[in-house]
């Protein structure tokens, strides 16, 4: 049992992880860890002779003696590691999020030394989970099976729910596209005009989150409570937040008028499940997650809507949203897995330009005293880059609104680097509000043509907003 291979793997000097030291502990203790790495899976540590013996369990321990889990055995952790929680920053091995799922001790069936030799554990857990009698087994070099014994603790059918901390994810992002990809592999759905949305449910309980990791659960009771009679123990649903107008389109506007004041419906359009009664599906083919969400949404209220897509025919899905004036349409790889980041399996393609940006501060003017004009931007890095003035999409009674909520953020500076011309007659603000903005285009010194103020975008972090269509003018056909 040696901590060689750990301490080799990381650099401490970036990660919080413990360093590797072998201790004289004899003590029989164990720690179940759930980890958002690459993929998500659960980490189970038995303490012994100083060191953790460790395994990744891709789908957790079940509680049903007929369910024979993979677990890969690992290197073996110090003991400080039970006890360990947090993020890996990116660039270590095993970046990503870890939470304990659970811990306490554990007590051998047989002799460990006998058992590690012969490939056979036996075990029983006393944990505020887990516990009862496990067995790991081994089949080869790396690859173990873990089971439950048929003790008074297993339960036939009965798998430990899956554990996602949604706060800690981060939804899958499309990239800017300005031309149509074609061929099989593409799938296309209507692009919504709403707040995207993480659903989970996890015993009994449902907890909504946006893409910044905002509770949304009280903000939308109605659908939580069509959520909660969906038929499935455990589920993760990914989709967006819509009010719909007379002719069927999304609309932002409405959305947030009928969440202040009510007066029609609010519906989740689903277009994504992430997990499903304790199975990950992360790394799932999206067309695959697709069927098992339509199943789970078969018989759903009226506020629940599957976004279900269309095969092929980007092109034709295109026409379609340039006739009914949406927003735009989603192209979608069907083989993707659920990639937590900005990717190009994912693309949106916009009937007009329209995206965030950052408000820095406004003007006023004698013809309208309150405010004339928003100073918008977006981040370069860490650097904010000024895009120009939005002078139109306000009616006096949003005027007044805007300027009652930034001049509660004003300031003698700002990070942005203005014209002279612009700072001069400008009244800065803290870079904490988020605008969305359509536009006909940017101009070659980088500026906004023809901007107009749509909304404020409360579900949005002002340190995500960057200037779309890096990836826009690449061929992405095929």
């Amino acid at each position: 049992m040696s901590l060689t291979a750990y301490n080799k793997k990381r650099n401490f000097n970036t990660t919080s992880e413990p360093k590797g030291v072998k201790s004289t502990s004899k003590a029989h203790r164990f720690v179940v860890q759930f980890h958002v790495a690459t993929r998500a899976h659960y980490d189970f540590r038995l303490e012994y002779n100083g060191v953790l013996l460790s395994w990744a369990v891709p789908k957790g321990l079940s509680y049903d003696p007929s369910e024979k889990r993979l677990a890969v055995h690992v290197e073996d952790h110090p003991l400080d590691y039970i006890n360990f929680a947090g993020t890996i920053p990116s660039g270590n091995y095993g970046a990503g999020e870890v939470e304990i799922f659970d811990k306490g001790t554990y007590t051998p069936t047989f002799d460990m030394d006998y058992g590690l030799k012969k490939g056979h554990l036996k075990f029983v857990l006393k944990g505020k989970k887990l516990k009862g009698e496990w067995s790991l087994i081994r089949m080869d070099e790396k690859n173990w099976l873990i089971v439950k014994s048929a003790d008074q603790t297993a339960k036939e059918g009965a798998s430990e729910p899956e554990k996602l901390p949604i706060k800690n994810i981060s939804p899958m992002l499309a990239t800017l596209s300005e031309s149509i990809p074609s061929g099989k592999n593409w799938l296309f759905e209507i692009k919504f005009d709403g707040y995207r949305m993480l659903a989970y449910k996890e015993q009994g309980k449902i907890s909504c989150y946006s893409r910044s990791g905002q509770d949304y659960t009280k903000k939308f009771a109605d659908i939580v409570n069509s959520i909660e009679k969906l038929s499935a123990k455990s589920f993760c649903l990914d989709g967006e937040v819509i009010a719909v107008d007379e002719t069927g389109k999304s609309d932002f506007s409405l959305l947030q008028k009928r969440i202040k004041e009510g007066g029609g419906p609010i519906v989740f359009a689903v277009f994504d499940l992430l997990a499903l009664d304790g199975e990950n599906l992360m790394d799932r083919p999206l067309i695959e997650r697709k069927e098992k969400l339509k199943k789970l949404l078969a018989k759903c209220d009226d506020n629940l809507l599957f976004s279900e897509g269309i095969w092929g025919n980007g092109k034709r899905c295109f026409e379609f949203a340039k006739e009914h004036n949406l927003e735009g349409i989603m192209a979608k790889k069907v083989d993707s897995t659920y990639e937590q980041r900005r990717s190009l399996s994912w693309l949106k393609i916009k009937c007009y330009r329209r995206q965030e940006f950052v408000v820095l501060g406004y003007q006023v003017t004698d013809k309208n005293p309150e405010l004339s004009a928003l100073l918008v931007g977006y981040y370069e890095g860490d650097e904010l880059i000024f895009a120009g003035k939005v002078g139109t999409g306000f009616d006096q009674s949003l005027r007044k609104s805007l300027k009652n909520k930034l001049d509660k953020l004003k300031q003698n500076s700002s990070p942005a680097n203005f014209a002279k011309s612009v700072k001069e007659k400008a009244i800065l603000v803290k870079p904490s509000l988020v605008a969305e903005i359509q536009f006909a285009e940017f101009t070659p010194d980088g500026l906004l043509r023809q901007p107009s103020f749509i909304s404020l975008r409360e579900d949005k972090d002002p340190k995500a907003v960057v200037r779309e269509g890096e990836y826009g003018n690449k061929s992405l056909r095929g």
